[in-house]
């Protein structure tokens, strides 16, 4: 037991949530937690259920999806290690506005508000770097939501390359690894996983990326920027 505790004490120290606090406030924060472990596409939260705790991811990816009318998933972000969701769960009775599901075989920490809270009242440090978490996500989401509703496919895809994964540094030669595969990246991008094979096989055609599975290689990062700004 006192291996898994200082296994979490240790991890927590290495995230932005802990930022500035001390090693006797992450002891404690690593107290309230527990570890759970999820299997791929094992559900954590479904949409609309009610939850008074939020998690982070220690390994794996999780990713969090809606489901429309007729059956279509839009998959609305990617979660990885080190990264929180569910925050609002400080909220009382807050409902979640999506599904949570594991992507692959992941472990997450799991903080139970009031815990949070009760630390977050001793020192608010803990609640600004909270503060700091969402609005970081909030400027993703807003750039994912201008990606969908004005760009054209193949902007999509080349924005998601540079602004998801080279984070906007993009160099001749970068060998790229992609979290997820080509069917979870059309489902971020709003299209078919057809649509999305379509233009990536054009972009390889033009020698502006290659691709090998999950493996992308960038070929002419002026051209990738510019289909991206088109």
């Amino acid at each position: 037991m006192k291996g898994k505790f200082m296994d979490t004490t240790e991890f927590l120290s290495s995230v932005p949530l802990t930022k500035g606090l001390s090693k006797k406030q992450i002891e404690a924060l690593a107290g309230f937690t527990r570890k759970k472990k999820y299997r791929t596409k094992q559900l954590i939260i479904g949409e609309n259920d009610k939850i008074r705790e939020f998690y982070m991811i220690v390994r794996g990816r999780v990713k969090m999806f809606k489901n429309s009318v007729d059956g279509r998933e839009q998959t609305l972000y990617l979660f990885g290690p080190g990264e929180l969701f569910g925050m609002c769960a400080t909220s009382s009775d807050f409902i979640f506005p999506a599904n949570a599901m594991a992507i692959e075989q992941s472990t997450l920490l799991i903080f139970p508000a009031d815990a949070v809270e009760t630390l977050g009242r001793q020192d608010p440090t803990i609640l600004f770097n909270m503060i700091s978490v969402l609005s970081c996500m909030l400027k993703d989401s807003m750039t994912m939501i201008e990606t969908l509703s004005l760009m054209k496919i193949p902007q999509r895809v080349a924005s998601f390359l540079l602004f998801s994964t080279l984070k906007k540094d993009c160099r001749k030669g970068d060998n790229v690894e992609l979290a997820v595969n080509q069917k979870e990246i059309a489902k971020i991008l709003g299209t078919t996983p057809e649509t999305l094979s379509r233009v990536l096989k054009k972009m390889m055609a033009e020698r502006i990326i290659d691709v090998k599975g999950k493996h992308i290689k960038v070929l002419d990062c002026e051209s990738l920027e510019e289909l991206a700004a088109v």
